[in-house]
């Protein structure tokens, strides 16, 4: 992620950039800094995926979500302790420049990876060493994560954890946020030392950060060496024996043990222990300064070295037209501007030489060799990229197309744009009150986010797609009113980290990115078959309730100029620094005439075109990348209105009083959202409506996959393998025995959990196919349902049952380890009842086989009886019998 090749380089020149921390013991650092805390704004997906791969936790089953929660409390409270204050920071939906990274990661990552492991023979697939390298997240960790933040911040952490979600990008959201806080940045993002913003004091990579706990010896001298401290012993006759000289034995150093990265030692709250930390930080003005460019120029070299926004990895050729260049996003630039030999760090240093020599050429910073160089002038961002990729291309100018060139500099424009970060205004609201920020109170710029306006707010715009200006004269005050109370709860769920941030991937963008994991490659993708049902719901609801987009009309496609590139162009001035200028869009985002952003130059792409009107009227179409065979492909769903749905399970929706006009799903009575999630569901019954809230999930996601199994039966009742894909009864009270459990108490510092027997169980459990796609099929219902919840502003009150499940314990139960005790005691009888309500004959039956015993029985039975014969004398046994008789 980030830059090609600047973590290398990073880590190349460590010594001249880079500086090391490390904080004291926890007794130490209440007393010289209870005032002035440090403050840490954590990369939250960074984090994730850091967890993960230090703890080590298998992937494989399905995720062990018991252990991950319990680690990120461990390692919140260890932070906290040795006195940091923590800000996590997780991305907002996806922005379309960012695609086609998404479509080559999900491709590589996921379905690559699970082709590669259903192709490998089951020995070689159990193996460490595959399993590693073939590793996926697993689905459910993002919201056990955010969950476990959120009850951290509320409960045992409150006024030193805070959980952030972003507009959009996270990064420009972090280094923003820590510019306001005077705080650094830890990630594994190498975007972090590029972003710059006044206050932030740089990069923290989070593999770097190394935890140490020391031993303190109670019955130690203030000497480290041990003294000889035995008396002069003498005989009878006042002569000293002899005897050996005894070398002194040198006192143990005080014992010291390093965590696994991020996580600290297990034995760092034994009585006497004093845990520290230490950590690299990378600074952008260093960065800037050892490259010799300025740091504002920083995010443009970014841009032309290559990042998440410029194409995919090297393997993609290089563009070969201008409309290649704009249409195909994972199309290579970098291969127009370096050739092959080059190594990564060796690219990072020659943007770098071309940008400081078109700066000296401009400004007169270098002497002009022989007379011969000449000033020229660059008066604009745009004139300075344009110079910039003249200079890197390998190509000569004459043997590039009409308006190639101009594709390439536009592309890096708008990659470049993507660090931007907008100035914040003085004024501000502070809002802090309804969330408490503690020792670090921060003033939001609005009260829908901290760091923007409202009209600059990409996530308040995309919800106000349904919202009239208050100068349109419409029907009745109640619709616009009721428009805005929708807009207002889904903020503050959004806020409050109680809304997946993807969710709105279908509102701002008209795209759908459900998460994809280890399955069946030969199979339909369980997204498909399992979660789309639930998704269409969710799709009606938000269409109702803010709007979707709308497509493109054929005029609107028309009137639309690509190749428009619009220029930006400041006025001279004599008295300002050149340099100035020179970041131009980049710096200047927010500097209107009246001191405030304009809202349509905030936008993201997708809001802009008709973003205030209501397109109820007109077909909606949501984009789902999902598997399809061994590749990632879009197919488009079209979205059915919420009033059809609603007719199919005869569920009417409530009415306003005044206007008459339909109330949007979110305003509803709690009971009847409660009703319509069990509807949707196909789960309207009075065993499901009986459940208590934190159980109704689990039952949902059961009671679809096997209704959504019996279907695909029925439909194909000659194929073998759709019949073989329905559910049991003993593996349906696996799942429930998995989820029932308790949920983890919230930890105290002092709490510990061996997790030695879920390793050691992890390792016994084999892999079986079946099992896998059974996890598959369950996650994925588990995901949609969860997500349909949070559209009908069910959360947190219905609880995940994720932080429950354990994918080895899963797996174990499947494959009869301790069945008939183990699930028998732990399914709730009442739980059972609800998932087999109107199920009873969509359950799988398993043949029971015959035992040998019973085998030899009836074979000895068959022997010891004689054959019967038919009434003409023929025995019954056929065609040879009747040549006997004949013979006789």
């Amino acid at each position: 992620m980030g830059v090609h090749g600047l973590t290398t380089f990073l880590r190349e020149h460590k010594q001249s950039l880079a500086t090391s921390t490390q904080l004291p013991p926890t007794a130490v650092l209440q007393d010289a800094h209870d005032d002035h805390p440090l403050s840490v704004v954590l990369d939250g997906w960074s984090f994730l995926y850091e967890v993960i791969y230090c703890a080590d936790l298998p992937w494989v089953f399905g995720g062990e979500y018991p252990q991950l929660s319990y680690l990120i409390r461990r390692i919140v409270h260890a932070w906290v302790e040795v006195g940091i204050h923590l800000h996590f920071v997780f991305d907002g939906p996806y922005p379309t420049l960012k695609f086609p990274t998404l479509v080559s990661r999900i491709s590589r990552n996921y379905v690559q990876n699970g082709l590669l492991f259903f192709r490998t023979s089951p020995t070689g697939r159990a193996t460490p060493r595959f399993l590693r390298e073939t590793a996926m997240l697993p689905p459910l960790s993002y919201g056990v994560c955010v969950e476990t933040l959120v009850d951290l911040a509320n409960g045992a952490c409150n006024g030193s954890l805070h959980v952030h979600i972003a507009d959009e990008e996270g990064d420009p959201y972090a280094v923003a946020l820590a510019g306001r806080l005077g705080a650094y940045v830890a990630g594994l993002d190498s975007d972090f030392v590029v972003l710059h913003a006044e206050g932030y004091k740089g990069y923290i990579p989070l593999d770097e950060m190394v935890w140490t706990v020391a031993h303190a010896d109670e019955d130690a001298g203030e000497s480290v060496y041990s003294l000889d401290t035995e008396s002069d012993l003498h005989d009878a006759d006042g002569f000293k024996p002899a005897r050996s000289a005894k070398p002194r034995k040198r006192r143990e150093a005080v014992p010291q043990r390093t965590g696994r990265g991020i996580i600290p030692p297990d034995d760092a709250r034994e009585p006497g222990a004093q845990l520290s930390i230490s950590f690299t930080v990378y600074s952008p003005e260093t960065l800037a300064a050892h490259l010799g460019i300025p740091v504002s120029l920083l995010p443009l070299l970014g841009a032309l070295v290559g990042n998440d926004f410029t194409g995919s990895l090297d393997e993609a050729g290089p563009p070969a037209t201008a409309a290649e260049i704009r249409s195909n996003r994972r199309a290579n630039l970098q291969r127009l501007f370096f050739e092959r030999p080059l190594t990564l760090g060796q690219r990072i240093t020659r943007v770098a030489n071309t940008l400081g020599g078109i700066l000296a050429d401009a400004f007169g910073k270098a002497s002009a060799p022989r007379g011969k160089r000449t000033k020229k002038r660059v008066g604009s961002v745009m004139e300075l990229i344009d110079a910039a990729v003249t200079a890197l291309l390998l190509r000569p100018l004459d043997t590039f197309a009409t308006g190639e060139k101009e594709a390439v500099v536009e592309r890096i424009v708008e990659a470049t744009l993507q660090y931007a970060i907008p100035r914040l205004t003085d004024e501000s609201e502070d809002v802090d009150g309804a969330q408490p920020t503690g020792r670090h109170p921060m003033q939001w710029v609005s009260g829908v986010c901290p760091l923007h306006a409202e009209g600059a707010c990409p996530l308040f715009t995309s919800l106000s797609r349904l919202v009239r200006p208050p100068r349109e004269e419409t029907a009745s005050d109640a619709a616009r009113s009721s428009s805005e109370d929708v807009r207002s709860r889904y903020i503050t769920a959004y806020r409050a980290g109680h809304l997946n941030p993807h969710i709105l991937d279908a509102v701002q963008s008209g795209t759908a990115w459900p998460w994809l994991f280890l399955e069946d490659p030969d199979k339909e993708c369980v997204e498909r078959s399992v979660g789309r049902p639930i998704r269409e719901w969710m799709y009606a609801i938000l269409d109702a309730s803010v709007g979707l987009p709308s497509l493109p009309s054929p005029e609107e496609q028309e009137g639309e100029d690509e190749d428009e590139l619009i220029d930006v162009v400041e006025e001279d001035d004599e008295d300002v620094d050149p340099l100035a200028r020179l970041r131009g869009a980049l710096k200047e985002l927010d500097d209107s005439d009246d001191g405030q952003s304009s809202a349509s130059q905030e936008l993201p792409p997708s809001v802009l075109p008709n973003s205030m009107a209501s397109t109820t009227s007109q077909q909606k179409v949501v984009t789902e990348y999902i598997r399809r065979g061994t590749r990632l492909a879009p197919e488009e769903v079209v979205v059915t209105p919420l009033a059809q749905l609603l007719y199919g399970i005869a569920l009417e929706n409530p009415t306003d009083a005044h206007t008459h006009l339909p109330i949007p799903p979110p305003l509803w009575p709690r009971g009847t959202r409660r009703r319509l999630l069990l509807s949707a569901l196909d789960s309207d019954c009075p065993a499901v409506g009986a459940l208590p809230d934190d159980r109704v999930l689990a039952v949902l996601a059961l009671r679809t996959v096997v209704h959504r199994m019996h279907l695909r039966a029925q439909d194909n009742p000659g194929v073998k393998a759709r019949q073989s894909e329905r559910w049991t009864h003993n593996e349906a009270r696996a799942f429930l025995a998995c989820v029932s459990t308790p949920a983890p108490p919230v930890l105290s510092p002092q709490a510990t959990l061996s997790t030695s027997a879920d390793d050691q169980l992890a390792a016994q459990v084999p892999i079986v196919e079946r099992h896998v796609q059974l996890v598959a099929q369950i996650l994925a219902a588990l995901e949609a349902s969860e997500r349909l919840a949070q559209v009908l502003l069910l959360s947190p009150a219905l609880a995940s049952p994720a932080r429950r499940f354990s994918g080895a314990k899963f797996h174990s139960l499947l494959c009869g380890e301790g069945t008939q005790g183990l699930i028998g005691g732990s399914v709730d009888e009442e739980v059972w009842r609800a998932c087999t309500e109107g199920l009873e004959d969509e359950y799988a039956t398993v043949p029971q086989r015959k035992g040998k015993k019973e085998k030899k029985s009836k074979a000895a039975a068959e022997a010891a009886t004689p054959p019967k014969k038919k009434k003409g004398g023929a025995a019954k046994s056929g065609m040879f019998a009747l040549l006997a008789d004949a013979d006789a």
